[in-house]
């Protein structure tokens, strides 16, 4: 019965994110999370507004070729998170640092690689929870992207990379545009 109406309040209220799911915790390695992206194939990620640190990550040996992917190499930590709305499930992961502030958030599509999306969740050690007591919110997102990512070698470094996603479906734009939408943001890099 309720259902709609935690909907509904998504939609007029982007701060309103109804998470009656369990969330799990996965503690990864910058570079491991880094390697696993390019599998997933199409994703809507959010990453936060880079901050002045954009130099210093825990992925040694790793770069990235786009500021906004900087989030993704200062993970430490994977929050799951799945939830059953008016158009069935939804999942996504928070990448979270070791100071426990929200960095980005990759959710899964109908065009996302469902077995690299478990192999990503899998290459995580789970936990309990994390050391610290709780997220440091509120999550505003610099933009809502679709995307595939890349991996390139680059002498002796890494090079996490990413494109438009190209051939989305159309129940995968109207996902990712509605989660956008929550978060007041455009949808960039769709087919």
């Amino acid at each position: 019965m309720f259902g709609w109406f935690a909907h509904a309040l998504a939609a007029v209220c982007p701060q309103f994110h109804t998470h009656t799911g369990n969330t799990h915790w996965l503690h990864v390695r910058p570079d491991t999370l880094a390697s696993c992206l390019p599998l997933l194939g199409s994703v809507l990620y959010l990453p936060m507004h880079a901050d002045g640190d954009a130099m210093e990550h825990p992925a040694h040996g790793w770069l990235v070729d786009q500021a906004e992917l900087m989030p993704l190499l200062r993970t430490r930590w994977l929050a799951t998170h799945c939830v059953i709305g008016a158009e069935g499930p939804r999942e996504w992961v928070e990448c979270i640092d070791a100071e426990g502030r929200l960095r980005a958030r990759l959710h899964l599509l109908p065009d996302t690689d469902y077995l690299a999306w478990d192999v990503l969740l899998t290459a995580g050690t789970p936990q309990a929870s994390p050391v610290f007591r709780r997220v440091l919110r509120p999550f505003r997102p610099a933009c809502a992207r679709l995307v595939n990512f890349r991996h390139q070698r680059l002498g002796g470094l890494h090079v996490l990379g990413s494109r438009g996603a190209r051939r989305l479906s159309s129940l995968g734009q109207g996902i990712a545009r509605e989660v956008a939408r929550a978060d007041a943001l455009e949808l960039a890099g769709g087919a």
